[in-house]
């Protein structure tokens, strides 16, 4: 039976592109480049200008503005996700095959074990966050319909406000802006899903692949030294594990490739919605505008930590290298043994780091930097508002 290659954890996302219009595969089909453009016209480009166009005529006070200015700054960020992976679709086919190269394989069922895992915990961290959206969705999108048709309870549209236009036209077409706005924050919400899981997923892998090598290097035991066909057989372990970490770092650099423009993108709209959103805070006039908005803070807050948190463990793994190498039975080695050993030894000393724009590292001191700089703004806009009060 034929064995699928450690990029099927990805399966997953790419089926939700294909639907939601930006992944037409490796050999894109004639139809679907029709569906494609057509669908992102409406549901992204359309959606955007009109939340765009809706801005300007939003009425200049603070409560106003606030929302609308939030949902601005994701749909900048979701905007980048999407150009993303329709623009580099040729990258992102070349680092899923190199995922699957036979230098990522396990050699032992310890190994096997590793990445058995990694796949485990990605599906299980995918299903929980959709889990989570849609749950939100639903209480966010659907619920308030039920409440109107069942109760009588008054409606909004779920997204802006659309203050450009007539109260008229708004109430004559309601059920049509709000069916369109509910499907566009589908849509997105499943970029963000998808996408967002995706990049993290491309930086688990390299997580796991490092612990691979890690206790790859542990399997090298000296045998009978005096036997040459034993210190061979050791020197070319050697020299495979050196090739495996060479393709980590050229996945790592193709991963900084992908991903380095959305991540700034996605970290500077991150760190203007939680400055707006804890301001935002301090202003709403009902407890269901107030947990709304605590959530959507989480929500954008995760955002940023785990790309943070899994660009800290890959330094963290990398590091680790040395130290397996260093523990590894290299002793009544062979000289030529010891002198790759030293060489690599020498560039793993130089640990794999991710960046946004080759501006900041994504790590957890970033995380902790843009929280505090969040924080201030916030404090600042507070002794503003204060003043003026």
């Amino acid at each position: 039976m034929e064995t699928r290659g450690q990029s099927h954890i990805f399966d997953i996302n790419k089926f939700f592109w294909k639907i939601f219009g930006i992944w037409p595969g490796e050999i894109p089909k004639q139809y679907y480049k029709y569906y494609s453009f057509l669908y992102i016209s409406i549901t992204t480009v359309m959606y955007n200008g009109l939340l765009t166009l809706n801005l300007f005529y939003t009425p200049r006070t603070l409560e106003g503005m606030i929302g609308e200015v939030i949902f601005f700054f994701t749909e900048v960020a979701v905007v980048a996700k999407i150009v993303m992976v329709l623009v580099l679709r040729e990258k992102i086919i070349s680092i899923l095959k190199l995922i699957d190269c036979a230098e990522f394989e396990a050699w032992d069922a310890t190994g096997k074990d590793i990445l058995d895992k990694m796949s485990s915990i990605y599906m299980t961290c995918w299903r929980a966050c959709a889990a989570v959206s849609n749950i939100s969705y639903f209480f966010f999108i659907i619920l308030p319909i039920f409440s109107h048709f069942i109760w009588k309870a008054d409606i909004e549209l779920p997204i802006c406000k659309y203050y450009f236009l007539s109260d008229e036209i708004k109430q004559r077409y309601f059920m049509l802006w709000f069916v369109y706005q509910a499907i566009g924050i589908y849509a997105h919400m499943s970029y963000n899903i998808n996408i967002d899981s995706f990049i993290s997923g491309l930086m688990f892998v390299a997580i796991r692949q490092l612990k691979l090598l890690s206790h790859n290097f542990s399997q090298i035991q000296s045998r009978n030294n005096s036997l040459l066909t034993d210190s061979k057989s050791d020197l070319v372990t050697l020299h495979k594990l050196l090739k495996h970490y060479d393709i980590i770092i050229k996945y790592c650099y193709d991963i900084q490739d992908i991903i380095s423009l959305v991540m700034f993108i996605q970290f500077s709209m991150a760190s203007a919605v939680i400055c707006v959103t804890m301001f935002g805070l301090l202003t709403v006039s009902s407890h269901e505008i107030f947990y709304g908005m605590l959530s959507y803070l989480s929500v954008m807050t995760s955002q940023i930590f785990v790309p943070c948190y899994l660009g800290t463990h890959l330094d963290y793994e990398s590091q680790n290298l040395m130290i397996a190498a260093y523990n590894c039975n290299w002793v009544p080695q062979s000289e030529p043994f010891k002198r790759s050993l030293r060489l690599f030894i020498s560039r793993a000393n130089t640990p794999i780091v991710i960046q946004g724009l080759k501006i900041f590292p994504l790590s957890l001191k970033t995380f902790n930097g843009i929280m505090k700089m969040a924080y201030s703004f916030f404090t600042l806009l507070r002794k503003v508002q204060d003043r003026e009060m």
